[in-house]
This record gives C-alpha cells, structure tokens and sequence, in this order.
C-alpha cells in the first residue's frame, strides 16, 4: 500500500485592516477615479473648443468685409 502524503493547506495571511484603513483605501479609490473624471471633462472641453475654433473660421472664410471691390 503506498502512502499518500497529505498536502500542507497553505494559508493566506491576510492583513488585519482597521475601519480607518478601509475607509482610506475607500477614499484614495475615490480621489483615483475624481482625476480620471477630470480628465475626461478636460477632454471633452477640448473637443468642444476645437469645434467652435473650426467654426468661427468657417464663418471666417465666409465674410466678405466692407470693402467694395
């Protein structure tokens, strides 16, 4: 009979966090995720800046002055 050696369960240790460092890792998320949505707003006003640019100067192009030719 051949002897089946038992395999040793290997524990995670799992730190110990207090409420107060939960709520730190909760809040440093928090601040994570409010500069990635600053960024994208950032984002956004550019695109939206760039496309009101693009129209003044069509309007630009547009504009015939006052001068008689």
């Amino acid at each position: 009979m051949v002897k089946k050696k038992a395999k040793a369960k290997k524990k995670k240790s799992r730190k110990h966090q207090t409420p107060l460092d939960k709520i730190r890792k909760q809040i440093d998320k928090l601040e994570a995720l409010h500069e990635k949505e600053n960024a994208i707003v950032e984002n956004i006003t550019d695109i939206i800046d760039d496309a009101q640019f693009d129209e003044q100067d069509y309007d630009f192009d547009k504009w015939e002055g006052t001068d008689p030719d």
